[in-house]
């Protein structure tokens, strides 16, 4: 459900806040083998910004490595002569004065993550330490050959730079603020220094849909559970089988995970936990903590006598998850036997205690606002599940906007590893970013975006996490919204930027950025 949000009833608007991203198809003529972005037909503004962007993108700059861009963000700054200074976790910030008529005003910080996703296809030989991303121009859409784009977060870093250096811009003294490692753990918004920000306002560049404006985050905890396995020799006679689960729709455990996405750890645990005794050899699933398993495989010896009964019950446990997921149309089950089998498998027993550890941790929504509607409280999601020879090893990625419910999911799950006998540490933690619909930034943003556009800015809270959390954290008192282009399919190769849509932002800024030099905005 989407809403309008007028400042005269904030509060009331706030209970209608939509959760994640809508984002309208738009035609696009495919213009193939066209290198680099396409300037032809946008406006000045959106080709300074692509030439910026474009420019960022001959950087490789994987997540835990960006020195490199980190070195380009400084030589960018000396090279126009401004004040620019860098931490140990590689975060870069840029100092730029106010426009004349503006020094008194509040300074205004813009953010963005200097880090990327590195995800390409099967086929591709791109070598993510060397390799410039290689753009390509769809229409109204910017993609890469082959690759993931990295306008998570490259484009926001374009924009606050188009905007530091534009001649004529009325506004107050920006502080730019490019982190690292946004994207494995927030370590560099999380290391950032109390004072090294002296900026009032503050202004995330990393949404994804461009006509919206973040107004609140939830906080998160990371955790991995090790339950210790002793595999032994095989009986003699034993078959041995192959469950695999894929299709599924997976995605951002944060953004998606109230849309009844079946997560296939989970439901190869449900079909053969009421299946037959056997025992596992294998079980694997999940590549990434924070997204919605899509593909799992569990390989596993059980009595001849026992066959008939098996493909009974997977073949009836198949109807069962397609109504209870009704929109899971590509789900794939697939049961078979393995020809070459192993030599060591766990027994029945400790089998049966894999599964019931996988089904006890809770996986989706736990609990659902009273204050958001259609937005989760708190949530777990089973993201990677692998067995090794010695143990089998869960990381988890719990979510929730009340800091004291996050804490309790965490002890619970904590308290049911270790009843299962397993150990428990927790990787990472990022807090809750609250909202503040009463902050003049919020309402001067409102304002600007429809006079500029003559459209309501659409807000929103999310149940992912974004950096915006830590700053939050080390500054209460600090004003915060979060803004950005259109983005599709992000952390994959086939992410894409709406062009036009960089040209709005931008405009947004301009307007926002002038009204916060104005007097009655301090």
């Amino acid at each position: 459900m989407k809403c309008m949000i007028t400042m005269g009833l904030l509060w009331a608007a706030l209970a209608c806040f939509t959760l994640g991203f809508s984002t309208s198809a738009l035609a696009a003529e495919v213009v193939p083998d066209q290198e680099g972005p396409a300037l032809g037909g946008d406006g000045a503004d959106t080709q300074r910004i692509l030439a910026i962007f474009e420019a960022i993108s001959q950087v490789p700059r994987c997540s835990k490595d960006e020195k490199r861009i980190a070195a380009w963000l400084i030589q960018w700054a000396e090279e126009r002569g401004l004040p620019v200074k860098t931490d140990a976790f590689n975060n870069v910030i840029v100092f730029v004065p106010a426009t004349e008529g503006y020094a008194d005003a509040p300074v205004v910080a813009l953010q963005a993550h200097m880090d990327m996703v590195c995800q390409k296809t099967a086929d591709s030989d791109h070598d993510f330490t060397i390799d410039p991303i290689r753009l390509v121009r769809d229409g109204e859409w910017l993609r890469a050959t082959d690759t993931t784009l990295g306008a998570d977060d490259g484009i926001g870093m374009a924009i606050a730079l188009f905007l530091a250096e534009e001649p004529g811009l009325k506004r107050p003294a920006l502080e730019l603020l490019f982190t690292t490692d946004e994207e494995v753990d927030m370590s560099g918004a999380e290391g950032l220094a109390e004072d090294a920000l002296s900026a009032e306002r503050f202004i995330n560049i990393d949404s994804e849909t461009e006509g919206f404006v973040t107004l609140g985050a939830a906080g998160g905890v990371k955790m991995e559970i090790t339950l210790p396995l002793a595999f032994a020799p095989l009986p003699s006679g034993q078959l041995t089988y192959s469950l695999r689960i894929n299709g599924l729709l997976g995605g951002h455990s944060g953004v998606e995970i109230h849309k009844n996405r079946a997560n296939a750890n989970v439901l190869i645990a449900h079909a053969l936990g009421e299946a037959v005794p056997f025992r596992l050899i294998s079980f694997a699933g999940g590549s990434a903590d924070n997204a919605i398993t899509p593909t799992s495989e569990l390989i596993f010896a059980l009595d001849p006598g026992h066959e008939d009964a098996l493909k009974a019950r997977i073949a009836a446990f198949e109807q069962e998850i397609r109504r209870e997921y009704p929109e899971e149309t590509g789900l794939v089950v697939t049961l078979q036997p393995v020809s070459a089998g192993a030599d060591t498998a766990l027994s029945e027993a400790d089998t049966a205690q894999v599964i019931e550890l996988v089904l006890a941790i809770p996986q989706g929504v736990v609990e659902w606002s009273e204050t958001f509607s259609g937005l989760p409280e708190t949530s777990n999601n089973i993201g990677i599940l692998l067995t090794t020879d010695a143990a089998l090893e869960l990381t988890i990625f719990h979510r929730s906007f009340s800091p004291e419910k996050l804490e309790n999911l965490a002890k619970a799950i904590e308290r049911t590893a270790a009843d299962a006998g397993a150990a428990t540490s927790r990787r990472s933690q990022f807090p809750t970013w609250p909202p503040n619909p009463d902050s003049v930034l919020y309402k001067k943003a409102l304002a600007a975006y429809e006079r500029a556009f003559s459209t309501p800015l659409r807000t929103e809270v999310l149940h992912a996490g974004l950096e915006c959390g830590f700053i939050a954290e080390k500054y209460p008192h600090m004003e915060i919204i979060s803004i950005g282009p259109t983005l599709e399919y992000v952390h994959t190769p086939r992410e894409r930027l709406n062009v036009p849509s960089v040209e709005r932002v931008a405009l947004f800024l301009r307007e926002l950025l002038g009204d916060l030099g104005e007097s009655g905005a301090w």
